[in-house]
């Protein structure tokens, strides 16, 4: 009876809120406090902490970072649940017309069906429908209205008759059997606003009652499996120079982290008697101990200096933070790091030696550095509902308290090691590269004029880089390898994801792209995408090709780009990618800029 999903789909696809199809229906998914981290299971989230000072200083307040364990790591078997989830939508529908005597179904909630007492799964399926708000509440639909409408004095609501059928909502009604009623259709209850009932489902334990405090938004019925219902949102750093050392990830464990800033360490057998007592008052293990007191005393305070220094607090002075890592990588190389002890993983490393440099279709030189280790971590930090399009949906936090101190919060997140290259214009560090143009003009003129795109679908709401045509430039370009990588080598387009660097300085700008992939498997960790990087020349020339030629066209190339749109000639046969893929949405995106600005 249980639904296993891997541990990153758990972040990047589902999360608390979420509904997961389960071999005995659909489930919502709780708040990790509540389906996993309980007194029952003795799990708690330290255990599962994922070290990332940027992400945690500089996104997430504070808040720390925690993985799921898998069951192999806490030694069950592999049909055995270890995160409890909630049934929802609770009512069903009973397809059994021959036990129920007449043509038409039974909608009900409960263990077996009403009419004809079959409890097979065989003949009932979980109904498609619930209702939800812009707010991010969820509910299921009351039915009782439906039959009967707003005024009635029927009290019959444990279960309902469901007629008609067919291609169209406006066939199906809900009848009354008591009563007979069947006020409205479905397809009428589709497109009008309901009062919504303000319930969290992920909030609720097991077994309890649902909580309805209410809600001054209207609701609106939708598909249980709608890609609008639930979109997360979510934060990926890279692990970068200089907090990116096994030492430095340790003295970020929050216990370490809280006395080291706080107390002016002088001497190696100060800090020694400090972990001491942490260990002996459980709040840190004794390998955790062990492992920094492996280091040399410089070595350790060099690195307590590096983990003190001030992190930046925005998503965009992060991202440029590693954008100028990568641009001197691909200069002087990051060399790995390593930890004393062998099993610890290098998080990122460039060797300057293995940086190619090819010709553009204009003589303009690419620079391509191979990062031969990356590290990502990824945190889910909320969630959004986009029922209604005229109102923004509002972002659910799913941050959860430490059963074991409240005040501290946990997001879920997940980390990757993989590998991933670099792309940048080779003259000037990128800085000469100007886009010109009609379709730059018109790009330039919509970053100007931000006010018609709503905040939440940019990267950093406070910046909005992604209207600069010289984003949509290097976007556009990404695209466009990650095509012809999967056209040229074969290898998997879904596999391989996308970073884009924008920066601004006075009247100058540039940009850049780092095409990686850290999920597990053959496509991901052993090479496969680095190996790539002698034999560019010819996925830049595929890259060109496709980026002429649409089989869309002329209706692709004919779309001009204006403010208040998302994209301007880009479609599916030329440069739409899998969602897996593009970081942005599948947004920002432009043949034309890049066929006025050929490098």
């Amino acid at each position: 009876m249980t639904q296993q999903i891997r541990l990153s789909q758990f972040v990047i696809t589902y999360g608390p809120g979420a509904i997961i199809e389960g071999t005995e229906g659909p489930r919502v998914i709780p708040r990790s406090d509540i389906g996993l981290f309980t007194h029952a299971s003795g799990l708690v989230p330290l255990d599962y902490d994922v070290s990332d000072q940027r992400m945690t200083q500089g996104l997430l307040g504070g808040a720390r970072i925690c993985r799921l364990p898998s069951n192999a790591e806490l030694g069950f078997m592999e049909n055995y649940y270890i995160y409890r989830t909630n049934p929802f939508p609770e009512w069903k529908l009973c397809l059994n017309a021959k036990g129920h005597g007449r043509d038409l179904y039974v909608l009900y909630h409960g263990y077996g069906c009403p009419v004809c007492r079959s409890a097979d799964r065989k003949g009932r399926e979980a109904i498609r429908f619930i209702k939800a708000c812009p707010n991010g509440h969820m509910d299921e639909i009351d039915w009782y209205v439906l039959a009967h409408g707003f005024k009635s004095s029927c009290q019959h609501s444990e279960w309902f008759l469901w007629r008609g059928g067919g291609g169209t909502l406006s066939n199906i009604q809900v009848e009354c059997p008591k009563c007979g009623s069947r006020r409205f259709t479905l397809g009428w209850a589709y497109g009008r606003n309901w009062s919504c009932s303000g319930r969290f489902p992920e909030t609720e334990p097991a077994r309890s009652s649902p909580h309805r405090p209410g809600c001054d938004r209207d609701a609106k019925i939708i598909q249980r499996q709608a890609s609008n219902l639930r979109i997360p949102e979510l934060l990926t750093l890279f692990s970068i120079p200089p907090r990116y050392t096994r030492l430095h990830n340790l003295l970020q464990v929050r216990p370490i982290y809280d006395i080291i800033a706080g107390v002016d360490l002088s001497s190696r057998n100060q800090l020694e008697d400090i972990l001491c007592k942490l260990k002996q008052r459980n709040l840190v293990s004794g390998s955790t101990v062990a492992e920094v007191l492996q280091y040399p005393w410089p070595e350790i305070k060099r690195a307590i200096q590096d983990v003190l220094a001030p992190v930046p607090t925005s998503y965009h002075d992060l991202i440029l933070e590693e954008f100028h890592a990568l641009v001197e990588g691909s200069v002087k190389g990051i060399p790995p790091s390593r930890a004393p002890t062998p099993q610890s993983p290098v998080v990122i490393e460039i060797n300057p030696n293995f940086v190619r440099r090819f010709t553009g279709m204009k003589g303009t030189c690419l620079r391509l550095t191979p990062v031969l280790r990356l590290r990502t971590v990824t945190v889910q930090r909320g969630y959004r509902r986009a029922v209604d399009t005229r109102i923004l949906p509002r972002l659910v936090d799913v941050a959860f308290p430490d059963p074991t101190n409240p005040q501290q919060k946990w997001y879920p997140g997940v980390e990757f090691l993989g590998e991933g290259i670099f792309v940048i214009f080779d003259d000037n560090e990128g800085w000469d590269f100007k886009a010109t143009g009609e379709a730059a003009d018109k790009w330039m003129n919509a970053f100007s004029n931000p006010l018609p795109y709503p905040h939440h679908i940019f990267r950093d709401p406070t910046v909005r880089e992604e209207l600069h045509p010289i984003f949509v430039w290097w976007h556009t370009l990404c695209h466009l390898l990650i095509r012809g990588i999967a056209t040229e080598a074969g290898y998997s387009s879904a596999a391989i994801r996308e970073r884009i660097y924008f920066e601004s300085e006075d009247s100058r700008t540039r940009g850049g792209a780092l095409l990686y992939a850290t999920q597990p498997g053959s496509e991901g960790t052993l090479g496969g995408l680095i190996a790539l990087v002698p034999y560019f020349q010819d996925i830049l020339d595929i890259a060109f090709e496709q980026l002429r030629i649409c089989s869309s066209d002329p209706l692709c190339s004919e779309q001009k780009f204006q403010t208040g749109s998302y994209n301007g000639a880009a479609c599916y046969g030329c440069l739409l990618l899998s969602e897996t893929s593009c970081e942005h949405r599948n947004m920002w995106l432009d043949r034309s800029v890049v066929l006025e600005n050929l490098p």
